[in-house]
């Protein structure tokens, strides 16, 4: 409510003595003193009424109008039943910038706070109905399928706070307020991992100056399936713990406008992905018309554009249905057209333009393509553009990996639809590859790939394991029981390139000595060290080992 509002009521005869070109002046609750110095008794924005029984001089109206000006009270009404106002508090109002209002003696401060308490529940009122309306009307606009940041960025600009959307792999879905830099929303998206799912304020360090900070608030945007590697997270200014009761429902609405939105975007892409269940099955089996189809091109592909292949598994298989595929969803929101399909055992085509795109056009990716046969030599630039994307997304991600691992492969770009089949077994190869090494998130290019690694890759886990059991066996077993170290002299040796002199230098032996062991492995193994073959063999079965 505002000074206005109650010296327009007549029945309480309120006038100024001082400060009348601050009539609009917003009063936020009454309150009654007769202390000199009240400031610590005020939060702000009151209007105090006063009997001035502080008052025994003129120094005392500055004391007492100078507590009520660093309080940042809204007004002063001073009431006359004890006499006339004196002249120097209102020279003392007037030189403070102080609204001063003179309460007749007629008029009790009891009919003045009531009068303040009305308005305040009628102004209370009315701002709870049209919040209730506005909330109403931007739910169903989103609802509706109106664009969520613009809708966001209107809410919270006229909130008047300052709040940012950002994705667990710290992409920016939706902001109100100064740009955040790539690194803070990295740096924040990392804490809203690491942190449980209720809201908490934390000192950001600034880019440009680590030493300096700001608190923010983050609430995470919970939908009925949200998880924290696939999930948004809403970023205040300021510490919730601090916020006014309007701040709050300000900051609720916009988190309730989020989860909406988030809500359609997960029902959308669950949609999709059972539309293009399919594909996989279609692609091994060569049925290019039907895939052409699920992906909305020719056979041929579209005119000026390429594809590329990702597969990609979270282990252990996490109980949270689906998780995969929607890290995979999150890892790809900005590269438009692109299909997601699958569990746990995820496949998604991306369309890149083949003429790589200028920094000017934000289309962003990374991967080294080899260009062999249909595949496009342009579109290496995108594919490169494509694997930055992915990794610098998934490094956000490990900070919440600490009980799964993600691993992904990403094939070479190719153009025409029946070329998908090749990049979809690269991919997966790539991405059983990532699956050996170590690290919470790995992330390998067919292309980048050793070709004995690819190989490995391959092959079944079964196979694998009777390979390596089979050529190895016979040494682990030795080893152990000789406490010898025929595995690790293999190993040296074969680094060496089957040099006697500098291996045995490397490993602190005579050469007699790393010419037993060997002899020793041959004898084993039933393999000859000599011949390139069976160096291979065994250089194979360590790599498995590995």
């Amino acid at each position: 409510m505002q000074i206005s509002e109650l010296l327009a009521i007549p029945r309480l005869h309120l006038r100024f003595l001082s400060g009348s070109e601050q009539v609009h002046r917003d009063i936020r609750l009454a309150y009654t003193t007769d202390l000199l110095e009240p400031k610590r008794y005020l939060r702000g924005g009151e209007l105090v009424l006063t009997g001035m029984m502080w008052h025994n001089s003129p120094a005392d109206s500055e004391t007492f109008v100078s507590s009520l000006v660093e309080a940042d009270v809204a007004c002063l009404a001073a009431g006359t039943a004890l006499g006339e106002v004196p002249s120097d508090l209102i020279e003392a109002c007037r030189r403070h910038d102080l609204p001063l209002l003179e309460v007749p003696s007629q008029t009790s401060f009891g009919a003045v706070t009531e009068e303040v308490l009305r308005l305040l529940t009628k102004h209370r009122f009315t701002t709870i109905t049209e919040t209730h309306h506005r909330h109403r009307k931007l739910m169903a606009d989103v609802a509706a399928g109106a664009d969520f940041p613009e809708v966001f960025a209107a809410a919270a600009a006229e909130a008047g706070i300052n709040a940012w959307v950002i994705a667990s792999t710290g992409r920016q879905v939706a902001a109100s307020g100064p740009d955040m830099s790539t690194e803070d929303r990295a740096w924040l998206a990392a804490r809203a991992l690491t942190r449980p799912a209720s809201p908490f304020a934390t000192a950001m360090p600034t880019t440009t100056d680590p030493a300096t900070t700001r608190t923010v608030t983050l609430v995470p945007v919970q939908t009925r399936e949200s998880h924290p590697l696939a999930g948004w997270t809403l970023v205040c200014s300021g510490d919730h713990a601090d916020w006014p009761e309007e701040t709050r429902e300000a900051v609720a609405e916009l988190s309730s406008i989020a989860v909406l939105a988030r809500s359609r975007i997960e029902e959308n892409a669950l949609n999709e992905a059972r539309h293009v269940e399919g594909l996989p099955r279609l692609l091994a089996a060569q049925r290019f018309d039907e895939v052409a189809a699920l992906l909305h091109v020719g056979a041929e592909g579209a005119p000026d554009t390429g594809h590329i292949v990702i597969s990609a598994m979270v282990q252990p298989e996490p109980r949270v249905p689906d998780l995969a595929r929607r890290i995979v969803c999150e890892l790809l929101a900005e590269w438009p057209g692109a299909v997601v399909t699958g569990d746990n055992d995820v496949l998604a085509v991306v369309p890149v333009p083949e003429a790589a795109p200028t920094a000017e056009t934000g289309t962003r990716g990374g991967a080294r393509g080899a260009q062999t046969g249909a595949r496009a030599d342009s579109g290496t630039g995108a594919a490169e553009r494509l694997r930055r994307d992915i990794g610098d997304a998934a490094r956000v991600l490990e900070a919440g990996l600490t009980d799964h691992r993600l691993a992904i492969g990403i094939g070479s770009t190719v153009r025409g639809i029946p070329e998908l089949r090749g990049a979809a077994v690269e991919a997966r190869h790539a991405r059983r590859l990532a699956e050996l090494r170590d690290g919470r998130a790995q992330i390998i290019a067919g292309a980048e790939i050793d070709s004995h690694e690819l190989l490995l890759a391959s092959v079944p886990e079964e196979v694998q394991s009777s390979y390596r059991d089979r050529l190895l066996g016979p040494l682990l077993t030795y080893d152990h029981d000789h406490r010898s170290e025929l595995v690790r002299t293999l190993e040296r040796f074969l680094e060496h390139s089957g040099s006697w002199q500098r291996c045995a230098a490397a490993m602190h032996v005579h050469v007699n000595t790393l010419r037993y062991r060997i002899g020793r492995i041959e004898e084993l193994t039933g393999r000859d060290l000599s011949n390139l073959e069976h160096r291979v063999d065994l250089f194979l079965a360590l790599k498995l080992r590995d």
